[in-house]
């Protein structure tokens, strides 16, 4: 493991003296990165893997590197989720790849339905999902949320490093537009009713799927279209983050509003005893207590952003002890919960009905990048790079596997857009303080 050098610093920060990244960490790291960086490029269509896609699909992001030989190769190897896209066009604006950020957000302005929602995944080599043909297609207030931030963000990143900066020309234009329509869009979706649990927060989309076993124990997948009316903590984050930054970039007092109750909404979802936020809230009003990782580092960084210090170092707290792999800086997605819901399935995976996530040895790549940031946001730098050294274990050819092991239908171990993107926006929080002002952070 690398060291990591001390510095002298104006006061303790909570858990360990500030710390600074050694000249040959901040080396490795810088190298893995551009390594990271090019993956990304490479899976820009059109590539090797889609030389001819789709006009509408062209300059999109295929979200995984599959082997050709891999019997899911034929239904995913085109795939290009949204979520992704626009995870890897903030990669691309905080690596001052602006030209490249700007093809997919582009790209992802071309994807914007009528009424300003985003499919959560596209085909780049044909044009399923479309308005004609979109059956098995879903929606993600999380997912639109992302894609309208990274929109924002890249605005924002311009204006930040030239202000000189137009964003009357035609592609920002177009850019500031894809923000705007989603962010309208999830305004729509979001309860404004004090009566209802809900209130302040954005509703999920539409169409999920659920998943049974055969008689054959072939594992089935059953597709439902109707709107999704829970409400996510992971979306929320994502919601509040699009209102409230592109308020500033807009002046628009409506997304102020948007922030502040999604803001409250989000507060009222925090549990004091298992010191995180819950997954949370069902249709019918009640809280969904399920503990996932992402609400604990993800609402770390959130709680940090809106000045709730305490709460953010617990939520960091319990994402380092409830999630953590055994000894290592890598996490897991869940820890206390059953992997499926059904015991049936379980069974056909595992050999066991019960099994639940901390029976799983699995990292998760991605969620592991989100534990360094946070780790970041609360200047525990140490702990930050060692996470991501960590994660270099999975690093395939500049691209990062999304988990270390394959569970069907939850995760996959293909080097992925998520996985690598996310790499490249912790290590730029890592080494670079204007990004942290930039992405998630205090206003």
């Amino acid at each position: 493991m690398f060291m990591v050098a001390a510095m002298s610093a104006p006061g303790a920060l909570r858990a360990q003296e500030q710390l600074a990244v050694s000249d040959e960490v901040r080396s490795s790291l810088r190298e893995h990165q551009q390594a990271a960086v090019e993956w990304l490029v490479e899976q820009v269509v059109p590539n090797e893997t889609v030389p001819d896609p789709n006009p509408a699909r062209r300059n999109l992001i295929v979200s995984y590197r599959i082997p050709p030989e891999d019997p899911v190769y034929p239904y995913l190897y085109g795939r290009s989720f949204v979520y992704d896209g626009a995870v890897a066009a903030i990669a691309f604006t905080m690596s001052g790849r602006y030209r490249e950020a700007q093809r997919v957000l582009l790209g992802l302005a071309r994807q914007v339905r009528g009424d300003g929602s985003v499919w959560f995944g596209l085909n780049t080599q044909n044009a399923w999902p479309s308005e004609a043909d979109s059956e098995g297609a879903v929606v993600r207030s999380g997912a639109s949320a992302w894609v309208g931030y990274a929109a924002t963000f890249y605005l924002r990143a311009r204006l930040s490093a030239d202000p000189e900066f137009e964003v009357t020309g035609n592609a920002a234009r177009r850019i500031q537009m894809l923000a705007v329509l989603v962010a309208d869009r999830l305004l729509e979706l979001q309860i404004d009713d004090p009566g209802d649990r809900r209130h302040g927060l954005v509703t999920g989309g539409f169409g999920t799927y659920s998943f049974s076993v055969d008689d054959s124990d072939e594992i089935v997948a059953a597709y439902d279209r109707s709107p999704v009316g829970w409400a996510s903590t992971e979306h929320n984050i994502d919601a509040y983050y699009l209102f409230r930054d592109l308020a500033e970039l807009t002046g628009d007092d409506r997304y102020t509003r948007a922030a502040d109750l999604v803001r409250a909404g989000l507060l009222s979802l925090w549990s004091e005893d298992d010191g995180q936020f819950y997954q949370g809230v069902k249709v019918d009003g009640r809280v969904d207590t399920v503990l996932p990782l992402d609400t604990a580092s993800w609402g770390s960084l959130f709680l940090g952003s809106v000045g709730e210090r305490a709460r953010s170092d617990r939520a960091l707290a319990s994402a380092q002890r409830r999630f953590r792999l055994g000894d290592s800086d890598h996490y897991r997605p869940y820890a206390d919960d059953a992997v499926f819901e059904s015991p049936a399935v379980s069974r056909v995976v595992f050999g066991d009905a019960d099994t639940r996530w901390n029976d799983v040895e699995i990292a998760w790549i991605e969620g592991s990048q989100g534990v360094a940031s946070a780790l970041v946001q609360a200047g525990l730098y140490r702990e930050a790079v060692d996470t991501m050294l960590a994660a270099l274990d999975y690093q395939v050819d500049g691209g990062f596997r999304y988990a270390s092991v394959e569970i069907p239908e939850l995760f996959s171990t293909f080097p992925s857009v998520a996985s690598t993107g996310w790499f490249v926006i912790a290590t730029e929080l890592l080494l670079d303080e204007s990004d942290r002002g930039l992405f998630w952070g205090a206003r």
